[in-house]
């Protein structure tokens, strides 16, 4: 059953593999799988440059706390540079979150930064929330964070580890959907 959702998500996320990048990363329970497809790149007449993005990810939560629950989410992130920190990117996002009987739209910050050493080497973060008016079906609120160091070993891949903490808000409930440690690999294309 697993490997039917895993080639699923793997095949839906074939268009944004092929113009960006894509990433699978996991822990001792869980599994993510990610797309990203860059849509456009702006330079403003000081220099500062910004890119968007879409993404999708589908993380499966297996034996963990919620055992063997799907994720799916799908968004829009725009990101740039402020003022002369070119090393420090800023990012505001808008996705859709779905499990079962839940939808959400949060919106979201994301920060990164490019730690100037010899090795390319950054540091991540971001925060995605959604309050009631933002979220549909059972759902009463949504908020997700995740934080992580990058490496970028060879120009068409790159290594991660991090923590995220995903919670999904019910009527009757909340549901701490994921909570914890893990690594991963990023390809670009």
């Amino acid at each position: 059953m697993l490997k039917k959702y895993l080639l699923t998500a793997f095949a839906a996320a074939l268009p944004l593999m092929a113009q960006n990048s894509a990433e699978l990363n996991l822990n001792s329970d869980d599994i993510e799988i990610a797309g990203r497809l860059e849509t456009g790149q702006n330079f403003a007449y000081d220099g500062r440059s910004s890119r968007n993005y879409l993404h999708a990810r589908y993380l499966y939560s297996g034996e963990s706390r919620t055992g063997n629950k799907h994720l799916g989410e799908v968004g829009y992130l725009a990101t740039g540079t402020v003022g002369t920190l070119t090393r420090l990117r800023f990012g505001i996002g808008l996705m859709a979150s779905f499990s079962d009987n839940y939808v959400a739209v949060p919106i979201g910050l994301t920060v990164k930064y490019h730690v100037p050493v010899a090795w390319p080497v950054s540091l991540n973060a971001s925060l995605y929330a959604a309050p009631d008016p933002l979220v549909f079906a059972d759902g009463d609120g949504y908020s997700a964070y995740r934080i992580g160091i990058e490496s970028q070993v060879i120009p068409n891949a790159s290594i991660y580890g991090g923590y995220r903490n995903i919670d999904l808000k019910y009527e009757n409930g909340r549901e701490d959907f994921n909570d914890g440690w893990y690594v991963g690999v990023r390809f670009y294309f």
